[in-house]
């Protein structure tokens, strides 16, 4: 049996994809949905600097308190990815098919599961903070003391915290970045306008910057409540909670949730490596991330924009612009890379000496900014193929690679050491040759998986199946 002629559709011709990009429709629209979330972090990251300057005042006993709470906050971001990475790829997808039905279901299954996780993990933290803040060994009962009281209390954000996170990310995979922007942004400033009022004029120390944080998620909840009742194809009143949805939430986003859980595990492995040189080490090390996170929340920003159009694209059967998407991303990546790498390559020296003002750490700052910075186009090709296979809804591909490859810099690191003769290098040198090996192999992956996917959606008469195109 043969198609008629107007079904008939040429198999996709991936050159021709490419300088179809010379219109820049998928980049303005790429660009238009990521500079929200791209001003979101960075809105989180000003709020980070400056709650360290409140929290400084009081003493770098309160900071390694505050700091030493933050890492069980860190595997509580980690846990939420179970249910919001994976509400985002599959309201996406909802909303690529038109069906909105689908879209308010995934709402109502997700929203339920985030509440019950949120409520668990705050009351693990509040009954055992003690026991958490000894694993860290910090050899100070007072100091024990105050982190695990500062850990009981932030720990009751996570109940906001999980439901602002889901909530943006089922805007983002509908194609609003701008309302999560909003709500993100009047929160972080009630935070700060709370923590000065609070840790000083109240007298409440850390405290009061715990429970600042508190308050502040809670109105974001609230918020992001009000913004989702006043979206009709996402909002799930009259919607009823269904198992089998939730559970295809959790298969994407378990993977995501295992990788995030384990970069925090192997980090701690990588400090201890590097704390054989001593705490200046750790200070170059911990600065150089800060400055690194400004490429990572550039890039991390266009790959949410790309998994949240590259869904809708999936969802809707145009393989051509889901395609497209990813070579549009691929685009942005390499200019974003460029312009990060000539910057760390050119004035690596500056950059340290705006942070750390000794000549031993600019000096240590200045290698690492050099070996770090060869490899932060790969990192940039790394997170927008994340995003593409994201909006694929196939998660676990870069999470398989990415713990693989981030794993074996424990080894690789080992075992430059001895080769160097127990040079620091060899750490910056492990830790930069793994993301670049993981730029390479996963947009390798993605193109040839996507590739091979094409092929498997032919028909009998050879043609590719495709919807038309809805730009």
């Amino acid at each position: 049996m043969s198609l008629p002629e107007n079904m008939k559709i040429k198999k996709i011709n991936f050159a021709e994809v490419f300088r179809r990009l010379r219109y820049g429709e998928d980049l303005r629209q790429i660009i238009r949905l990521a500079i929200p979330v791209i001003a979101s972090s960075f809105l989180m990251m000003a709020y980070n600097i400056i709650n360290i300057i409140f929290v400084g005042k009081l003493g770098s006993n309160m900071v390694a308190a505050v700091g030493s709470a933050g890492f069980f906050m860190n595997l509580s971001w980690g846990m939420s990815s179970l249910f919001t990475v994976g509400v985002g790829i599959k309201v996406s997808h909802a909303v690529g098919e038109k069906n909105f039905e689908l879209a308010k279901g995934y709402v109502r299954s997700g929203i339920l599961a985030v509440i019950i996780g949120g409520l668990l993990w705050s009351l693990m933290l509040l009954l055992f903070s003690n026991p958490l803040i000894s694993i860290i060994q910090l050899k100070n009962a007072v100091l024990e003391h105050d982190a695990a009281l500062y850990l009981a209390i932030i720990g009751l954000s996570i109940i906001f915290s999980f439901q602002n996170q889901f909530f943006a990310s089922v805007l983002i995979g509908y194609g609003d970045s701008k309302s999560p922007f909003r709500i993100n942004a009047l929160a972080l400033a009630m935070n700060i306008a709370l923590d000065a009022i609070l840790i000083f004029w109240v007298g409440m120390g850390i405290n009061g910057a715990a429970i600042g944080t508190i308050l502040s998620q809670a109105l974001a909840t609230i918020l992001f409540y009000r913004k989702l009742h006043r979206t009709p194809n996402l909002n799930p009143r009259l919607v009823s909670f269904q198992s089998s949805l939730l559970k295809k939430i959790m298969v994407l986003g378990v993977s995501p949730a295992i990788q995030r859980i384990s970069f925090t595990i192997i980090a701690i492995f990588m400090a201890r490596i590097i704390s054989q040189w001593g705490p200046t080490a750790i200070a170059v090390q911990k600065v150089g991330v800060q400055i690194e996170a400004i490429t990572y929340m550039t890039i991390a920003g266009f790959m949410y924009a790309l998994s949240s159009i590259s869904g809708q694209a999936f969802g809707a059967g145009n393989y051509k612009k889901q395609w497209r998407v990813f070579g549009s991303g691929m685009l942005l990546s390499l200019i974003i890379g460029v312009i990060t790498t000539t910057i760390m390559l050119a004035f690596p020296s500056f950059l340290f000496s705006i942070f750390l003002h000794d000549a031993a750490s600019i000096a240590m700052g200045r290698e690492y900014m050099i070996i770090i910075g060869i490899s932060q186009l790969f990192m940039c090709f790394e997170l927008m193929a994340t995003g593409a296979f994201f909006g694929w809804g196939r998660t676990n591909i870069p999470a398989i690679t990415g713990i693989g490859l981030t794993l074996i810099r424990i080894p690789m690191a080992m075992a430059f050491i001895h080769l160097w003769k127990s040079d620091l290098s060899s750490v910056w040198w492990s830790i930069s040759i793994s993301s670049i090996a993981k730029g390479i192999v996963l947009v390798s992956l993605y193109i040839i998986l996507f590739t091979v996917f094409i092929k498997s959606k032919k028909n009998e008469n050879g043609f590719v199946e495709l919807k038309q195109e809805t730009i």
